[in-house]
């Protein structure tokens, strides 16, 4: 039996896209096939009125290898640098506190007693290990720096940024490198500041005269100085994607009911895949890459390689429902000078955090426009509870901002299963699917399930399965 296509990659979202683009770039032609008829999967943008709505990633950190896509499609005119100082808020007793992201923030904060900062500043002269089973994020935080550091700090931000539940996420999953540094150097802050020493001597030894950023400056740690930037484009998250699929062969509409492995022509050793798509086309592929959702990779995968579907199926999601409201400034009596906020579970309400878009990047809104979207909390497939969910974050922004009247314009949209969800044992899981996925010939995985939820984590393990295959493909023809 002869083979088509020589790689298909299942999955149009960015992991699906930047391996197939790799691919690409090292002189291997695939077929990418999307089941929805767009590319970008959770990265999409809403363009209407002059208003641009996120349905995804609000405002993220470009990575280097994001950053080499950017400037090889000729995207750096498009790019907007978000602000990395730009305040951010956290909500107690309903009233925004600025979030502390620097010492000084740190001790004028309002979100925190003196004995919680007096524990957090004192962490470098302490001396603790991690024990031996994996702990969950709140109970390493609350071991490490108490109750209030946990549901004022802590709680917030994983929320916003995981839609994750601090109770259930796992440490060893999660945060492999605190735990490491904890158990290596007995702190974290000794931890960072080794670790960070280290990349320092490596960038200089490798002939770098600068610091992060270029600016010459290694004398001081700041958390701003070692991140990405933060970004957007000016017709929003949506254009990386679909410039990248410009580049590539993609089939949309192409729903994929399940796969199934075949002995080729030379037997086992060059085993094919069999790609049935739900309308009765079959396409047959050497290699295959699955670049889909954990739980959609194992509904194709269920009936060819059922050990690997039960362990990529028992990976936990979460939902999301999101609003954007869109008000005349003169309605909204807060200046909306900064990021957003975020709100802790124990405020007790329906959002999670609330993203100040047009603050962020001008041309979200038309002129005299504010543009917000925010998270709900407890997201639901019941309608009726989406709908008084929608009804009480208007209300909460409302009181939180001071805006006077209904919305001119809205958006929502809703994913039941949108983020997976790092908890206690997932790094357990994602050994074992690797140590399937070593028994199955010619089969690889890439997702935001595996190695990172960032944009830039997808990027990079998409090109390290493009390295494989394209290894692979030397290795038949040696």
């Amino acid at each position: 039996m002869g083979y088509s296509e020589k790689v298909v990659v299942i999955g149009g979202g960015i992991s699906g896209l930047a391996c197939a683009y790799r691919l690409k770039q090292m002189g291997i032609a695939c077929l990418v096939l999307e089941a929805s008829e767009r590319a970008g999967g959770v990265i999409a943008t809403i363009r209407r009125d002059g208003l641009l709505f996120e349905t995804g990633p609000q405002c993220p950190r470009f990575s280097a290898s994001v950053w080499g896509i950017v400037r090889e499609l000729g995207l750096e005119s498009e790019f907007l640098a978000g602000d990395p100082k730009a305040k951010r808020y956290i909500l107690r007793d309903g009233r925004l506190c600025l979030a502390p992201v620097t010492p000084g923030g740190l001790i004028r904060t309002k979100l925190l007693g003196f004995s919680s900062k007096l524990r957090i500043m004192g962490e470098v002269f302490g001396h603790s290990h991690p024990p031996e089973n994996e702990e969950t994020l709140a109970e390493f935080v609350e071991r490490k720096f108490g109750v209030e550091v946990l549901e004022n700090l802590v709680d917030p931000i994983v929320s916003t940024v995981f839609l994750g539940d601090c109770y259930k996420m796992g440490m060893d999953s999660a945060f492999p490198a605190l735990v490491e540094w904890e158990r290596r150097h007995g702190s974290l802050m000794r931890g960072a500041i080794r670790t960070w020493r280290s990349k320092a001597h490596q960038s200089n030894s490798n002939g770098s005269s600068s610091g992060v950023g270029g600016n010459g400056r290694r004398d001081s740690l700041r958390l701003t100085d070692a991140l990405p930037a933060l970004g957007s484009f000016r017709k929003g998250m949506a254009v990386l994607p679909e410039r990248v699929a410009q580049e590539l062969h993609i089939r949309y509409g192409a729903d994929v009911g399940c796969v199934e492995a075949a002995p080729g022509e030379e037997g086992a050793a060059k085993a094919v895949w069999r790609v049935r798509l739900r309308d009765g086309e079959n396409i047959v592929t050497r290699n295959l890459v699955l670049a889909t959702p954990a739980y959609a990779a194992a509904e194709v995968l269920g009936g060819s390689v059922p050990q690997l579907a039960s362990e990529l199926e028992s990976i936990e999601y979460a939902p999301m429902s999101a609003v954007s409201f869109v008000y005349e400034q003169a309605q909204v009596a807060n200046s909306l000078n900064g990021f957003g906020f975020m709100a802790p579970r124990r405020e007790g309400l329906n959002t999670i955090c609330t993203f100040w878009n047009s603050s962020l990047f001008r041309g979200r809104a038309p002129e005299g426009r504010v543009l917000l979207t925010s998270f709900v909390r407890g997201a639901t497939e019941e309608p009726k509870d989406e709908v008084e969910s929608m009804d009480a974050v208007e209300y909460e922004n409302a009181r939180t901002l001071g805006i006077a009247g209904k919305p001119v314009d809205l958006a929502v949209w809703q994913s039941p299963r949108a983020l997976p969800q790092y908890n206690v044992h997932h790094a357990r899981r994602v050994a074992e699917i690797a140590s399937i996925l070593r028994t199955v010939p010619n089969l690889s995985l890439a997702g935001n399930y595996l190695r990172g939820r960032a944009i830039g984590d997808c990027v990079d393990v998409a090109f390290r399965v493009a390295e494989e295959v394209s290894n692979r493909l030397r290795s038949e023809q040696r």
